[in-house]
């Protein structure tokens, strides 16, 4: 009889946890997330970036702030805001110039808008030397092919076209691929060129991958002011311009970037030459300023007076990437408008419960992670609660989308969606029992875990900085589409209800791991001596 009434009571308390539970999510509504939608990605947030003629990304702060005080949640710092100093160096654009001149340093031509460059070594503002055409600056390991073959690139300005020789005869027509363009770059850095310049190949199917690289060039590379590390750069000045650049320079030559081109793929062999009498100089001068970013911290602290010393944190960036140079706005619905108001959703839900979790949980919306992951950085370095009490980082990072089917088993997905009841999660598995529990919970609301992406995304979202302190980490994410860091992130293309379930979804983990009698045991450390 004795062992009756404890099975009873014993179901009765789940069967209480369960309703509770129940009624906690409904407060998860895809009204809400739609209305926080609306004004997280419209056009007056201009993009939410630094630096925009309307300060957007401080506006949405302001928003968030407002948010955590109408739902009563404690502010986890002093009135909401943990300030990042941050250290910006932007191009200096009305200064930017390259002349084409002759060899007695004769001004032949002028060109200002035609060209943009990587932020490249600190002291690489002025690079003036001769011009070398390099063709596609490829070299084919099988074939031998050779762009660089007969040409001498040491201390030289390179001009060379995208993609290469097996790319323009492909039958499929392929775009441009950054990962060759990168290893071009190597080659000219190896071979001690000053520069590289490089141009849409004319041939190119679809150039408007320079227009992408624009927009993150211009938009300046930050460090947290104070870190010892230096702002990011690459070792090698790396140049993308025009076709009309690329034909103004090999003026002296008598062809065009095309009949070079077409010489090349018909012959199939190199024809790369120094630019007879010709000279660059390229002025790339920086500017640098300070920002100040801000992520918003808010608290519901846990109930047991013990354990409420320990913590889950939540992490959502709210940044985004501004406007581009004709004032197109980069709404970022999805990445990341998303995570951040399915965060507000499940700081409401915990913040609705009569009796909170036992563990406290931490509300982290992060500024700054398209600049470098400097928001969540930061707080790492300036936790709440010390990272040997944090128990878990869940990670919300475009969270809206959905595919008609799921991907195909051993399909690529890398740039691929999930379909209706799919969803990526990035994690390091520093934790087994993390990790089964994750996917326990995901089977009650008939969700399909797939962490196909964690390998090559683990560095990519905010969830890294707790990652590398051994905090075991939740990424969610729908996945990557077409969208992704063009103006055509719209509201008009989120799946609210796939949101709700995704955020339904990490109000359970959490408050599953806030609850355990004890800790999530953490046997895969990522530094294990």
């Amino acid at each position: 009889m004795k062992n009756k009434l404890l099975l009873t009571s014993l179901c009765l308390s789940v069967a209480s946890l369960l309703f509770a539970q129940k009624k906690e999510m409904e407060t998860i509504t895809e009204s809400d997330l739609k209305a926080h939608l609306e004004f997280i990605a419209s056009d007056y947030m201009q993009g939410r970036d630094f630096s925009t003629p309307v300060p957007g990304v401080d506006l949405a702060a302001d928003y968030l702030k407002a948010q955590c005080k109408l739902m009563g949640l404690k502010p986890g710092v002093e009135d909401y805001f943990q300030y990042v100093e941050l250290e910006m160096t932007k191009p200096d654009l009305g200064n930017t110039f390259l002349e084409i001149q002759n060899n007695k340093g004769e001004v032949l031509e002028t060109i200002s808008d035609d060209f943009f460059s990587l932020l490249g070594p600190l002291n690489g503002d002025t690079i003036e030397s001769e011009v070398v055409f390099a063709g596609y600056g490829w070299y084919n390991d099988k074939t031998k092919y050779n762009d660089t073959e007969g040409i001498d690139v040491k201390g030289k300005i390179v001009l060379a076209m995208s993609r290469n020789l097996e790319l323009c005869r492909d039958s499929a027509t392929k775009s441009m691929d950054f990962g060759t363009e990168m290893r071009k770059m190597n080659k000219m850095l190896l071979g001690g060129a000053k520069a590289l310049i490089l141009v849409p190949d004319p041939l190119n199917p679809d150039p408007t991958g320079f227009d992408e690289v624009k927009q993150y060039a211009n938009g300046g590379s930050m460090v947290i002011k104070g870190s010892k590390k230096r702002r990011q750069s690459l070792p090698l000045n790396l140049i993308f311009g025009t076709g009309e650049l690329a034909d103004q320079l090999l003026k002296s030559s008598g062809k065009t970037l095309a009949q070079l081109q077409s010489e090349i793929n018909e012959s199939g062999s190199p024809k790369s030459f120094e630019l007879e009498g010709i000279r660059a100089k390229i002025q790339l001068p920086k500017n640098q300023s300070e920002m100040l970013g801000k992520n918003v911290i808010a608290v519901v602290e846990g109930s047991d007076p013990v354990l409420k010393n320990e913590c889950v944190v939540f992490t959502a960036h709210y940044d985004h990437v501004g406007v581009d140079a004709n004032g197109e706005v980069f709404n970022g619905a999805d990445d990341n408008g998303t995570g951040t108001v399915a965060l507000l959703e499940i700081a409401q839900a915990f913040q609705s419960m009569k009796k909170k979790p036992k563990r406290s949980i931490v509300f982290a919306w992060v500024t700054a992670e398209e600049k470098g992951l400097f928001g969540s950085d930061y707080y790492t370095q300036y936790p709440v609660y010390p990272l040997e009490k944090t128990l878990i980082d869940i990670n919300l990072d475009m969270v809206g989308r959905s595919a008609e089917a799921e991907p195909l088993p051993g399909a690529s997905t890398e740039k691929q969606l999930a379909g209706p009841n799919g969803l990526y999660v990035i994690t390091g598995k520093q934790s087994s029992e993390f990790w089964e529990l994750s996917k326990e919970i995901s089977q009650e609301l008939n969700l399909v875990l797939n962490d196909k992406l964690s390998n090559t995304f683990l560095n990519s979202s905010d969830y890294f900085h707790f990652y590398k302190n051994n905090i075991p980490i939740l990424g969610l994410s729908t996945g990557m589409h077409d969208d992704y860091h063009k103006v055509s992130d719209e509201i008009d293309k989120i799946d609210y209800t796939k949101m709700r379930r995704i955020a339904q979804y990490a109000f359970l983990v959490a408050n599953r791991v806030a609850n355990q009698k004890t800790r999530i045991v953490v046997d895969n450390p990522v530094n294990k001596n």
